[in-house]
């Protein structure tokens, strides 16, 4: 599934009320649709995912095997569209009858639509995504925003976009897509085809050879699988899995109070060492204080990042910290200048010993300042497919082989 394509809603929604009543009849009262009706869009939805969904006998339609695969996602489908309503500006709909009017009068092409728009600073480039006519992407979003009754768009000096309102719907409509897409994955797993898309947020700096490790063991166990590493900064990466566009964040923690639909999962111990060059003054000494380093040009990220707060930390106490002449997140960069100056840094335990061969070395400075954790970051209300899950403790045991042994090489 491309990431702008949506199921029919009715054919969801039609499916879902023949699985509640086991009845094609029953089904076309609660849907208000005719039993042909109903039976085309069963029909239809079985030809979309490849497989069938129900044994049709004399005393009704039961679900196959595959169709009571599929029917825990189009539940999640609809419960996101629910979530969007009552989360994003529309707390009076929650539970209520107007709810469930306004989720079952969204269409597909509206879905997309808003979606789209999130994603791009304009309708133009929203509707080239999607392969449509830009009349044609404003029509949907229009009926959208009419249908549930509240401002989803605005106009910027680029175009039409969404509203701050509008975004929260589409991180939620995005979400409900997702659902959908795992549920053609595990229809597919189930025939033995795993063509499931792992997708990675990786925070700069973190425990790259652990998650290179995991990525590869599991593509031999399943490899008509793929994944997806996205790296970026920690804040843009956070809303993308918050949109549901990531899977997991993995890296150092730090989840920031407010976020409170996001758990995290300490994999390993990755305490920050203060770090120079083979030879540096400092490195035959036995001790050293936070005094002595603040006469050291160091070189840092950037004020927002766990390991600035950790350089914050060290020197609390003194009446300025150090100077930082180079501002940076490469950690290439900060091996090249460590190496040919006396400059400092901090890294974690994982990377300083992954630099040795950099001709880096650490120093001999301990502190509670250097605390950290790293791990990965998921959505609270996620339900991996068992492919996910299978990556997931390929992720655990490889970072619990670090933590056993204290060292970066894998095997």
């Amino acid at each position: 599934m491309t990431p702008h394509e949506v199921p029919s809603v009715r054919q969801l929604r039609v499916f879902t009320a023949v699985a509640a009543s086991q009845s094609i009849s029953a089904a076309a009262k609660a849907v208000n649709l005719s039993q042909p009706g109903v039976t085309q869009s069963v029909r239809s939805l079985e030809r979309r995912v490849g497989a069938e969904l129900f044994e049709r006998r004399g005393t009704g339609c039961y679900l196959t095997t595959n169709g009571a695969l599929l029917l825990p996602r189009a539940h999640r489908f609809f419960d996101q569209l629910r979530i969007a309503l009552s989360d994003s500006g529309g707390a009076a709909l929650h539970g209520s009858p107007a709810q469930d009017v306004a989720v079952n009068r969204i269409t597909g092409p509206q879905i997309r639509s808003l979606v789209a728009a999130a994603e791009h600073n304009s309708f133009g480039s929203a509707a080239r995504s999607l392969r449509i006519s830009e009349p044609s992407l404003h029509r949907a979003a229009k009926s959208l925003e009419r249908e549930l009754r509240r401002r989803l768009f605005q106009r910027t000096r680029d175009g039409i976009t969404t509203t701050a309102l509008g975004t929260e719907i589409a991180q939620r409509f995005h979400i409900a897509m997702r659902e959908f897409a795992y549920g053609l994955e595990e229809l597919q797993a189930a025939r033995g085809n795993v063509v499931t898309r792992i997708v990675v947020g990786n925070i700069p700096q973190s425990g790259t050879q652990i998650l290179s490790s995991a990525i590869d063991e599991f593509l031999r166990i399943y490899p008509t699988a793929s994944v997806r590493v996205i790296d970026g900064r920690y804040e843009a990466l956070l809303d993308d899995l918050r949109a549901g566009k990531l899977d997991l964040l993995f890296g150092v923690l730090r989840r920031p109070a407010w976020a409170h639909d996001v758990s995290e999962e300490v994999l390993f111990k990755n305490p920050y060492v203060v770090v120079g060059r083979t030879g540096h003054p400092l490195s035959r000494a036995k001790s050293l204080s936070a005094r002595v380093l603040a006469r050291y040009d160091w070189i840092m990220p950037g004020a927002m990042t766990p390991r600035y707060q950790a350089f914050r930390r060290i020197f609390s106490r003194l009446p300025a910290p150090p100077r930082i002449s180079v501002e940076t997140t490469s950690l290439q960069i900060h091996r090249d200048l460590l190496a040919m100056t006396d400059r400092l840094t901090l890294m974690s335990t994982l990377e300083a010993r992954a630099s040795g061969r950099a001709k880096l070395a650490v120093l001999p400075f301990r502190s509670g300042a250097l605390r950290r954790s790293d791990g990965m970051a998921t959505r609270v209300d996620w339900q991996p497919t068992d492919v996910h899950r299978h990556f997931l403790d390929v992720l655990r045991a490889h970072a619990r082989r670090v933590s056993a042994t204290g060292s970066s090489h894998l095997a």
